[in-house]
């Protein structure tokens, strides 16, 4: 997407917010700027702005934006990226020209396109927290999306299937010990013979089909169906 300060204009008298989120952003990158990365990835895109102060109650939307710009754009850029390439999210879905930096009005504004991510990318998430970090975005602005939808968007990122890919993160810690050991009493009372009765609970996990190991990354963890079933 080519931005210029004609897109940027047009943009702002259109005055959409599902698509839109203006931040003043003077000397640094605003912390909020990653649930809106989220959200936009997760919804159908959007475009925001560093520099850009917005009165929501004036309704004149041709008076609503003030370009105030930012001091030092180059430096914000630059720690946007190192920020959106470190841990902060799971994954940069953006490209170079993706993010520019536009004179308007005399204002350095820094312009930031997310499109919608991949299907097969979704959930884009923020901290290494899929349930937590996972957002989308309505008119009122970015909202924690439910568990629900978290799992649906996994589900539908996975056309194969999903139950036995591995949830970063999501280690032994996080499984419910009271919910394993009941179901192992379950299965040791149905199936007494088993050589599966004999294995600690990463083992059992992972001959269920619950834990995995990832061997191109050496990454290991809960699998979707052992978050599910045994998660807290």
């Amino acid at each position: 997407m080519k931005i210029d300060e004609k897109t940027i204009k047009e943009t702002l008298l259109k005055g959409e917010r599902v698509t839109l989120e203006c931040k003043k952003a003077k000397a640094e990158v605003p912390k909020s700027i990653w649930q809106t990365y989220s959200a936009f990835a997760n919804t159908i895109g959007g475009l925001i702005l560093l520099g850009v102060d917005e009165d929501l109650l004036e309704k004149d939307v041709s008076k609503r934006f003030q370009m105030i710009g930012v001091d030092e754009p180059h430096k914000i850029v630059t720690d946007f990226w190192n920020t959106l390439n470190s841990d902060k999210v799971n994954e940069n879905i953006l490209v170079d020209s993706d993010v520019e930096v536009v004179n308007v009005d005399g204002a350095q504004i820094v312009c930031i396109h997310v499109p919608q991510a991949d299907w097969r990318a979704k959930p884009i998430y923020l901290n290494g927290n899929v349930y937590k970090g996972t957002y989308r975005r309505n008119n009122e602005g970015d909202y924690h999306c439910t568990e629900a939808q978290v799992k649906a968007m996994i589900r539908d990122s996975n056309a194969d299937g999903n139950d036995s890919i591995l949830m970063e993160y999501y280690g032994m810690d996080d499984i419910d010990p009271d919910s394993l050991r009941q179901y192992r009493t379950e299965f040791r009372q149905e199936n007494s013979t088993h050589v599966w009765n004999q294995v600690d609970d990463k083992t059992f996990l992972r001959n269920l089909g619950g834990y995995t190991e990832d061997r191109q990354t050496g990454r290991e963890g809960l699998t979707l169906a052992g978050l599910m079933m045994f998660g807290k």
